[in-house]
């Protein structure tokens, strides 16, 4: 028994201290019949923009027009809600658990709803704020001259929507992202990070000035001088990565279009609702 429970200590250590370097960790979260899940629920929001007969999401850009893709992926109703067993996944994930109770000292997290985060809603009360809906994104091969629009240049979550407004880098964030495939798992699709960038107070004057993201990008000039990774992902891993690390701008080199989620865990005690 204490070897296990040493070994398990260890593994936790080894995460964290791996976390605490490079700002993410990629994990094994859901099973396939989830990630088959979110890809139906998804389907049937593009299906109400699309109206066509037996077509498959990951040949979307073969059914789309730039009006059509702008319209799906600029909307603000561009999230699915996830159910509770899809919560528990993430709650009784062990390498999850450990890094939120690490950084937060106990893992209680909220996924708010999109008019919140977008700061559309003045109310604070959980119940109408605790909606679990999650941001999906879909990003067609980079041959289309519109794939872009889908993609935002390199950022941090550090300020986006209504909730996070300080640029200072802090130990115990208050979001983490857990960016997770649907379609696209190789290089070639996956989001790119630049490993340790979390760990930088990045200044607010090398942010882009009149940026159309909800998260403000960085100028070209500023993120050109961190390294970036892309990584082969296994279906139903996804990447945690913290508030503070810069990623995205990251264009889909395959020949399918990709779709993603991005589940944004919020410390369910700093985000200052009211029961």
């Amino acid at each position: 028994m204490k070897t296990k429970s040493n070994n398990s200590l260890k593994n936790i250590n080894k995460d964290i201290e791996f976390y605490n370097k490079n700002g993410y960790l990629i994990i094994k979260v859901f099973k396939k019949e989830d990630i088959n899940s979110f890809e139906n629920l998804i389907k049937s929001k593009v299906d109400k923009v699309i109206k066509k007969k037996r077509w498959k999401l990951k040949f979307y850009h073969d059914h789309v027009n730039k009006k059509n893709n702008t319209k799906l992926t600029k909307t603000s109703k561009r999230y699915i809600n996830v159910n509770k067993k899809i919560l528990n996944r993430i709650k009784k994930n062990k390498k999850i658990s450990n890094l939120l109770k690490f950084k937060w000292s106990h893992s209680n997290f909220v996924i708010p709803d999109q008019n919140y985060l977008l700061g559309k809603t003045n109310t604070t009360n959980f119940t109408r704020i605790n909606k679990n809906e999650v941001p999906f994104r879909i990003v067609v091969p980079y041959k289309k001259k519109y794939s872009i629009s889908a993609a935002p240049p390199p950022h941090v979550d550090l300020n986006a929507g209504k909730v996070i407004k300080s640029n200072n880098r802090n130990k115990s964030p208050i979001c983490f992202t857990l960016w997770t495939p649907l379609i696209g798992f190789s290089k070639k699709y996956t989001l790119q990070v630049a490993p340790g960038s979390h760990r930088i107070r990045h200044p607010i004057n090398r942010i882009e000035k009149n940026s159309k993201y909800i998260s403000p990008v960085f100028e070209k000039k500023y993120y050109k001088k961190f390294k970036f990774r892309r990584f082969n992902l296994k279906k139903g891993e996804a990447i945690l990565f913290d508030v503070n690390l810069i990623h995205g701008g990251t264009e889909n080199l395959g020949e399918q279009s990709r779709v993603n989620l991005e589940f944004r865990l919020y410390n369910q005690n700093r985000i200052g609702l009211s029961s």
